[in-house]
């Protein structure tokens, strides 16, 4: 056999070895710093050939995530712990399922939520202090991802909020679900009609028993100070959305859904990298495939795989079938499917009012992101 012959089997020898070796050690299960190496892989191509050769086909083998699922457990204990600032935040969108995004991730062994699941430091507090924020917080380990959600961060109050989570909480991660406009008005309304309702004031300040009673009185109102979207006066729209909500807190029924024009100022401080926007219809279709798509946003270790997200029957909505507990479910409140369950709906001309009302921020929203959603 010639030298250079045996030279060229030798290294094919190698190779398939080498190849060999690094099967077994995926499938052995990987360490969590060789996991964590992984998830944070900058570059796209080489995260993608990542979750292609391993990810695709790992994820669903039970043991894999089982040991993984361990060893995160084991990863965290004795460790000192210690008030951290949130690595997470749902900043919303209110009515289109922040709730149920939080509840979906909550199962993953590295998320813990924050002492009062909805803060709102940043919409009542401010010009807070890191310590003041801080006190909101759980004491975890310094691996543990803290999250907390309020949805009033998006649009309520004051349009400082995301410069202040910016300086406060500069490598924190934000989640927003959007959801269609038209659809949200109605959840939001039945949401304000039972506030109003427990503090015994609907009828001295909601004063509105139905939708159509509501936007007889708020449609024209807000057409006229808002209008369709502009984009040579968007700047000047967003600050006529805070001033009408001084006004009459009300509005923001309908002014929250005017999503192209609340993004703007969130994007002057975040952006794909660290902000990640959800269609709530595919939270409701295919929450699985969400989180997945969430734990790598994160840069979490993929330990809640797709098939730990279905459908109830009784319900008609998806629950977490928690595989560490008998594949018990854990489906969300009644009280988050007040509108989704066919009982309350929009009547046709409300709805086809709304849709055209919203129709030119929604085309911005389009535009703005490269991407449909509802329509």
């Amino acid at each position: 056999m010639s030298t250079p012959y045996k030279y060229g089997l030798s290294i094919l020898i190698f190779f398939v070895a080498l190849a060999l070796f690094s099967s077994y050690r995926i499938h052995q299960g990987l360490s969590v710093k060789e996991y964590r190496r992984f998830q944070i892989i900058p570059d796209a191509a080489a995260t993608k050939n990542f979750e292609d050769s391993s990810a695709s086909s790992l994820q669903h083998n039970t043991t894999w995530r089982a040991k993984m699922w361990e060893e995160l457990i084991k990863s965290c204990q004795n460790k000192t712990k210690t008030r951290r600032l949130p690595k997470i935040i749902g900043i919303g969108v209110e009515k289109c399922g922040t709730h149920a995004l939080m509840q979906f991730l909550i199962p993953h062994p590295l998320i813990r939520i924050a002492r009062r699941i909805e803060c709102h430091f940043f919409d009542a507090k401010p010009g807070g202090s890191v310590e003041d924020y801080l006190k909101l917080m759980p004491e975890v380990e310094e691996d543990i991802f803290i999250m907390e959600k309020t949805p009033a961060y998006f649009n309520f109050r004051s349009p400082s909020i995301p410069a202040d989570i910016k300086k406060i909480v500069p490598d924190v991660k934000l989640l927003l679900v959007l959801c269609d406009p038209v659809e949200r008005v109605l959840s939001d309304f039945y949401q304000q009609w039972i506030m109003f309702n427990k503090t015994n004031q609907s009828q001295r300040e909601f004063g509105y028993k139905t939708v159509d009673e509501y936007l007889d009185v708020y449609l024209p109102r807000v057409q006229k100070t808002i209008g369709d979207f502009n984009e040579e006066n968007r700047l000047l729209q967003e600050e006529k959305i805070f001033k009408l909500f001084r006004e009459d807190h009300l509005s923001h029924i309908l002014t929250t859904g005017f999503y192209a024009l609340h993004l703007q100022r969130w994007f002057k401080h975040f952006n794909e990298t660290n902000l990640m926007i959800i269609d709530s219809g595919a939270m409701i279709k295919h929450p699985g495939a969400v989180i997945e798509s969430a734990q790598r946003f994160l840069h979490l270790p993929m330990v809640l795989l797709k098939e730990d997200y279905v459908l109830d029957e009784e319900s008609g909505y998806f629950c977490y079938k928690d595989w560490r507990n008998e594949n018990k479910l854990k489906c969300l409140p009644s009280d988050k499917q007040r509108t989704r369950n066919g009982q309350k709906a929009l009547s046709p001309d409300a709805a086809n009012t709304l849709q055209k009302f919203f129709e030119s921020h929604n085309k911005a929203l389009f535009k703005m992101l490269n991407r449909t959603f509802w329509a």
